[in-house]
């Protein structure tokens, strides 16, 4: 992935469908808990990701034109990248910096679901979410745990 597709499709000068050319293959399992990423940084400048940034990823994940994967890759290359930036001292910043990590690590957080994404939009447009909490987190890690004993046969 380029950051340069990144910001155009931000900036809807790319369709998603254009960005998703560019996005796959960006990611690739290295391991049983390593994941490797390919991203080509833009090297001068910034970009101020802003919440009518991330309601559009919410969107084209919604309606199916952005895949869990995808997400989470786009998540990674905000999170390490010198280009993309936000006020992470403002409300605003604080609700963007929270998904963004949601969205990178998915694995100790929230899932990457269609349920999540509505609940992010809202939290989004909002400022209000009721739904990530610590009970919900809990929640998931008893499934796992139960669905990993039965499968042990405990």
């Amino acid at each position: 992935m380029r950051e340069q597709k990144l910001k155009e499709y931000l900036e809807n000068s790319l369709t998603v469908e254009e960005f998703m050319m560019d996005l796959e293959n960006s990611q690739h399992k290295s391991g049983y808990d390593t994941t490797s990423f390919h991203i080509e940084q833009i090297e001068e400048g910034e970009f101020e990701i802003t919440k009518s940034h991330l309601i559009k990823i919410c969107d084209d994940f919604l309606q199916g034109k952005l895949h869990p994967m995808d997400v989470n890759t786009i998540a990674f290359a905000f999170m390490f990248s010198d280009y993309f930036t936000w006020n992470g001292e403002s409300q605003d910043g604080k609700i963007i910096s929270e998904i963004i990590y949601d969205w990178d690590n998915p694995e100790i957080g929230f899932d990457l679901t269609k349920e999540n994404f509505e609940h992010w939009k809202e939290y989004l447009q909002t400022g209000k979410t009721d739904y990530f909490t610590k009970e919900e987190l809990k929640k998931k890690f008893r499934g796992v745990k139960k669905n990993r004993m039965k499968r042990n046969g405990f």
